[in-house]
């Protein structure tokens, strides 16, 4: 009887501090799960079992935050990753925008900084993670879904057309004399060419201050020769097709310019003429404005065409 008495009691006694181990368990997983530790509590709901109703309750939202934050956590890198693609390309936009450099085309620096100002509009930041799981799923959805392959294209885009042009025009900043020939060799309709020297420069502006540093006349087909006076492609000058002027600077070349448009228009004018780069691009008066135009943009895509 007496045994009996004794094994009830260690039951007994060994019931209570089982369950008073549970309670203690319990305790520790609900403040490990409130401080956000989810894997440490989800562990030790596991081995309480179903002592306690919203143990498996717990241990599901445990695991649904353990979940929840491994899927924003991997989206987060991703973004990441996304961020510092687009800030590498709006870097590099930045620099070649900024640079000390000239367009051909100079409006396409504006347009240049508004395709970078659009771009950074859409930069998505990492968010702070959310309290719920519900919170948490929407903003990895958003990480996930996030995409400015649109925009990295059309920044790209501007990017590529802008420094084209920044290449096109050192091509026409004061080129050598050899390159102005080969350029016009390519140019369908340009019959003849000829360099000036010191010695036969009609203007004799050659190499001296404020003058061009080079001048290169051409004969064009759709110029009848028999009507042009002069025996050599110079002594026609620009009557018989046209010619190319070289100046050190754009401003030498554009007071040249504004020099020969004081004579459009009246007996003097020796045909039409525009600054491109540090050149004047001259074409003759013998032509009708149309072939003026088709000529002079032949001329000008000749000089500025990209290899």
């Amino acid at each position: 009887m007496r045994k009996r008495l004794l094994s009830l009691g260690l039951i007994i006694i060994l019931s209570f501090s089982l369950t008073g181990c549970k309670s203690t368990d319990y305790k520790k997983a609900v403040e490990l799960q409130e401080n956000g530790d989810y894997s440490g509590a989800l562990e030790i709901y596991k081995g309480i079992g179903d002592d306690y109703k919203d143990v498996s309750d717990r241990a599901t939202e445990c695991q649904s935050f353990i979940d929840s934050i491994a899927a924003f956590d991997e989206a987060k890198s991703s973004l990441g990753d996304k961020n510092a693609e687009l800030d590498k390309a709006i870097s590099e936009a930045n620099d070649l925008v900024n640079g000390e450099n000239t367009a051909l085309d100079e409006s396409l620096r504006s347009s240049l900084e508004t395709k970078i100002s659009e771009t950074k509009a859409v930069k998505i930041t990492t968010p702070k993670m959310a309290e719920t799981v519900k919170e948490i799923d929407t903003q990895t959805t958003e990480m996930n879904t996030t995409d400015y392959s649109d925009a990295l294209k059309s920044l790209n885009e501007a990017y590529t057309v802008f420094n084209n042009s920044v290449k096109q025009y050192e091509l026409v900043n004061n080129p050598a004399e050899s390159y102005v020939i080969k350029c016009l060799e390519k140019v369908e309709h340009v019959t003849g060419i000829s360099a000036v020297t010191e010695d036969n420069d009609p203007n004799g502006h050659l190499g001296k201050a404020g003058g061009y540093t080079a001048t290169v006349y051409f004969t064009c087909d759709w110029v009848n020769q028999a009507n042009v006076i002069g025996n050599t492609i110079i002594d026609k000058g620009t009557d018989g097709g046209g010619a190319i002027e070289v100046y050190a600077n754009v401003e030498d070349a554009e007071s040249r310019d504004s020099y020969l448009a004081g004579f459009d228009g009246g007996v003097l004018a020796s045909g039409s003429h525009t600054v491109v780069g540090t050149c004047v691009v001259r074409t003759s008066d013998e032509l009708a404005a149309s072939k003026q135009k088709e000529l002079e943009a032949a001329v000008i895509g000749a000089l500025t065409k990209l290899e």
